[in-house]
């Protein structure tokens, strides 16, 4: 979010990862190496690829914490989120080069989940990213997978926020 918008406090992260099966086990010791467990139901449990894998098939995603961040790893499903990790692009991040979602699929993503904070960091995104967002993308996704009220609802945004101010 900070990379786009406004930035918030908040103690999570989310990432959208495609993982080959090949590579959990790599994916495993890199995470225990690092400190990471899985975060379900009463205590935390080492990483295992079994323990990844049943998370998957449950829920799509992954549920880690190291230290006190909470992490999901989300698995691509639908559609948008195949086209977000290839249109991701590279951002220097504490001194290391990472993939970072497009300020337009991460509104898209926030509208999905149309919080109340999902909707004031739109705003925010809209705000600072005036004049630099593909807004046909916008559109076409909108319509390709929210709800009518939701993408007429993004398009009020676009509409107020990326407007010429008055001359």
């Amino acid at each position: 979010m900070s990379f786009w918008g406004i930035p918030r406090t908040t103690q999570d992260a989310d990432c959208l990862v495609a993982v080959p099966a090949v590579a959990y086990q790599r994916l495993v010791d890199a995470l225990n190496a690092t400190g990471f467990v899985i975060e379900r139901s009463s205590a935390p449990q080492s990483v295992t690829v079994e323990a990844l894998l049943q998370q998957v098939r449950d829920d799509k995603y992954m549920t880690l914490a190291c230290r006190a961040t909470s992490v999901e790893l989300f698995v691509p499903v639908v559609p948008l989120q195949h086209s977000i990790l290839k249109r991701a692009v590279g951002r220097l991040f504490h001194g290391h080069d990472i993939r970072v979602t497009t300020a337009e699929d991460l509104i898209l993503l926030k509208m999905a989940f149309h919080r109340h904070k999902d909707l004031h960091d739109i705003k925010g995104i809209l705000h600072v990213r005036k004049g630099q967002l593909d807004i046909p993308y916008l559109r076409h996704w909108s319509g390709q997978m929210l709800e009518e009220s939701a993408a007429r609802e993004l398009n009020e945004l676009i509409a107020t926020y990326q407007a010429a101010p008055p001359a």
